[in-house]
């Protein structure tokens, strides 16, 4: 399996809007893949395509079911829904209606250990294509809804310190400013 280097901002890649896939071949699923299995490894629940230094829109999601995620909420459990523990693959997503409005604490594997509250619709209608080219429609919310709304920033070139307040934005801009260079854009191959 290949494990693909995360880019990590400022790498201007992040803030690029990604084209829409139209060819659906074997090279392309091996990048779905490749993306997958790069997400499980650096404990993501969301990957896009940009923050492993390509320009397709394409996004990958897999969060799992533990039971107990929201910890900052007096009601600890977690409801299971039918999208925990389930991959997925979306890939030309068009968000086609947004309802209600919640906050979340995101994060971001191109901002390593940043964190902060950012304001999302709270349930999504995305009309999108798999992995293998065959046109598909979901309805997401709670987490799943928050992670693709995060996810298709990515592929619109919006990192989420955008979706901040300024003061906010600019101390984790600092603070990724002062973290060491990546050592290589290239891809890792994990036996």
């Amino acid at each position: 399996m290949t494990v693909l280097k995360i880019m990590e901002w400022p790498a201007s890649v992040l803030e690029t809007k990604a084209n829409d896939v139209s060819n659906f071949d074997d090279a392309f699923r091996k990048f779905v893949e490749d993306m997958h299995e790069t997400m499980v490894a650096s404990n993501g629940i969301g990957l896009a395509a940009n923050q492993v230094n390509d320009l397709r829109r394409v996004l990958t999601i897999c969060i799992p079911w533990t039971g107990h995620r929201y910890e900052d909420q007096e009601d600890e459990s977690e409801v299971q829904q039918w999208w925990h523990d389930k991959s997925f693959t979306i890939v030309n997503p068009v968000i086609t209606k947004k309802q209600g409005k919640t906050k979340y604490m995101e994060g971001c594997l191109s901002f390593p250990e940043m964190y902060d509250y950012v304001d999302r619709a709270e349930e999504v209608w995305v009309d999108y294509y798999d992995e293998h080219g065959e046109k598909k429609q979901l309805h997401a919310n709670g987490l799943f809804a928050i992670c693709i709304q995060h996810e298709i920033d990515h592929l619109d070139g919006i990192v989420f310190i955008e979706r901040m307040s300024r003061l906010k934005a600019n101390m984790i801009r600092k603070k990724m400013m002062k973290r060491p260079p990546l050592k290589s854009m290239e891809a890792e191959l994990v036996e």
